[in-house]
């Protein structure tokens, strides 16, 4: 018989009854709109050259369209969409970068700080080899070999950076668990601090008499993304939340990441 004074302890694998993690709207429809219908022309562009040069130059007059729209999109766009900040998550992808070697990402609802260099780098490759293949089929430019040169080298760049943000977004899904290629289609992500299906499902359930170990909560990193001019809600008498409210330009994980107010 066990002894009256033991505690006692019951452990089943339970799964709650909505099994799915929260998730909330980050990506609108615009956007996402844009982000497949932008890799869709490029992809078309990079194998029609010298092949199908009317289909070519066709991809090459929408892409600029699209990045127009961008340009615009991201002043009037929604809270996600928005260049704001953009300058601040700049200054942390060196820092963000090498700390994802050590397994180390932060969770950010919009674009993370390598998300945001590889933004602006592809749509700054992307306006050089536009800009220059109109050139090069202008009469006035044709043929100028700096042009060509500048259209070939700015393209191959891209078909670069295009395989490295395919091999980020599939090495970050499996660091946070998260489907990230599905969140640009469906345009929601799993909110910080939820944990996924799998993870939930699989804790044990245990008895009040014992309680379980405290798990680590979910580092949680939000450069603000916020336009400068909007105010954050105000509340008053409210105890802080762990962790503890940080001031709104940097967070916890930020100032880890060496950054200055």
């Amino acid at each position: 018989m066990r002894d009256a004074g033991q505690a006692q302890r019951s452990v089943r694998p339970t799964a709650p009854a909505n099994s799915r993690p929260k998730t909330v709207e980050v990506w609108d429809i615009p956007l996402r709109v844009w982000h497949w219908a932008l890799a869709g022309f490029v992809l078309i562009a990079c194998v029609t050259p010298n092949t199908f040069d009317p289909l070519h130059r066709l991809a090459g007059y929408a892409v600029i369209g699209l990045l127009a729209f961008r340009l615009i999109w991201g002043v009037i766009g929604t809270r996600h969409s928005l260049f704001a900040r953009i300058s601040l998550k700049l200054r942390a992808a060196p820092r963000y970068v090498m700390n994802i070697f050590h397994g180390e990402t932060g969770r950010y609802l919009g674009l993370n700080p390598a998300g945001a260099a590889m933004l602006v780098a592809m749509i700054g490759l992307l306006v050089i080899s536009t800009i220059s293949g109109v050139m090069q089929v202008s009469l006035r430019f044709f043929g100028v070999g700096w042009i060509e040169q500048t259209h070939s080298l700015s393209s191959n760049a891209i078909i670069g950076l295009i395989g490295i943000h395919v091999l980020g977004t599939l090495w970050m899904s499996v660091l946070q668990r998260e489907n990230l290629a599905r969140a640009m289609l469906t345009g929601r992500k799993r909110v910080p601090g939820a944990e996924p299906a799998a993870a939930a499902a699989a804790r044990p359930t245990v008895a009040v008499m014992e309680p379980a170990p405290a798990v680590a909560a979910e580092r949680i990193s939000v450069v603000p993304d916020l336009p400068s001019g909007q105010a954050e809600p105000q509340v008053t008498n409210v105890k802080a939340a762990y962790p503890p409210r940080m001031p709104r330009g940097l967070s916890v994980h930020d100032r880890k990441l060496g950054l200055r107010g």
